[in-house]
């Protein structure tokens, strides 16, 4: 399969690339120009770099895709830059649906984030991002993990590697031992990086069981992932 991978050069897309190329699927890497001297990916002869705010450079590269693959997401540290929730993620989110709409492309997955459509204004992007994608009429499948964590074997991505808060793995674990909240307490422990790839190739290889389907932490938690050392 050939996938579009937006967000590659961040801690959750340079542990996706790894698994994905082992899987069998052949890449296509966007790289942010802003990013490129930085990224292992930067010079990849794999490389697409463009901004995804260029509607024409987006649909150019998305042309002769099976899906897209989306890890695209800010974080404060940036709008001193410029950037913002509504201009990276939800832009993003929007030119690479409508992109993928218009170039023929028949999915998009995306990684959202556990408590989607919640308080806050990361929580009320991450729905509305959801929302986008849904709204070009392309099969969709959502992930909402909770805190990711990096394996010690990958880059540290654009951001940095992924830590768990301290106490926390421990706290949303114990709430599984309370009645009734078994589900609950997997959607907000914190997970690795590699379960929630997983998740996404596992919903590559069954696109039937994963259309339209908001994929929670529980879900996650219950696949079979091996370990890499």
């Amino acid at each position: 399969m050939k996938l579009f991978v937006a967000g590659a050069t961040g801690a959750t897309g340079q542990v996706f690339v790894p698994l994905a190329e082992a899987a069998g699927h052949e890449l296509t890497l966007h790289v942010r120009p802003a990013s490129r001297a930085r990224s292992p990916f930067g010079d990849d002869p794999r490389a697409a770099v463009f901004e995804l705010g260029d509607a024409d450079a987006t649909l150019a590269a998305l042309r002769g895709h099976d899906a897209v693959v989306s890890f695209v997401g800010t974080m404060r540290e940036r709008f001193s830059r410029g950037d913002d929730y509504t201009s990276s993620d939800l832009g993003s989110a929007q030119q690479l649906a409508r992109g993928a709409r218009r170039a023929g492309v028949p999915r998009m997955l995306l990684l959202s984030s556990v408590g989607a459509g919640g308080l806050g204004a990361y929580l009320k992007m991450k729905l509305a991002c959801e929302q986008a994608v849904r709204a070009e009429g392309i099969g969709c499948t959502f992930f909402r993990p909770s805190i990711l964590v990096s394996p010690s074997w990958a880059a540290a991505g654009s951001h940095g590697a992924r830590r768990a808060p301290l106490g926390t793995t421990a706290l949303f674990g114990g709430l599984g031992y309370l009645p009734g909240l078994s589900g609950l307490s997997l959607d907000y422990k914190p997970i690795p990086i590699e379960r929630v790839c997983a998740g996404f190739l596992d919903a590559l290889a069954k696109p039937e069981p994963y259309d339209g389907r908001v994929v929670l932490g529980r879900d996650l938690w219950r696949l079979d992932v091996p370990e890499r050392g």
